[in-house]
């Protein structure tokens, strides 16, 4: 028969090991939830309503079409740069730093790739 010292020893074990592994999830969980959070793109339809692209990838170019207020609330620093034509082809035709707002007309958008 097992003695009680060496069942509460084994049940404390298990109690510190599964502290230790709830502490490291929640700080895992906590360390890609901010990774993850890169902020959004505000702007106007052309159809006029109010649309968000959130969590923009930088280096992606994004093809949808806007044309009125747009605003750049990027949370990882990164400029915006607005095209005429869809797939980013051809030259930016407006650029917003992070925290900017104008009206633009825009076919696709690209935010800065990570350096």
């Amino acid at each position: 028969m097992n003695s009680p010292v060496s069942t509460g020893g084994r049940r404390r074990g298990r109690a510190a090991a599964a502290v230790a592994l709830a502490m490291g999830a929640v700080l895992m969980a906590s360390a890609a939830a901010g990774a993850a959070d890169l902020g959004m793109i505000l702007y106007t339809t052309p159809q006029g309503k109010k649309a968000t692209l959130s969590q923009p990838l930088p280096g992606h170019c994004y093809t949808l079409a806007g044309s009125g207020s747009t605003a750049n609330l990027s949370l990882v620093g990164k400029s915006a740069h607005f095209y005429a034509k869809p797939h980013c082809a051809g030259a930016p035709v407006a650029d917003l730093g992070p925290g900017k707002r104008r009206d633009l007309r825009f076919a696709s958008l690209r935010l800065d790739a990570d350096q």
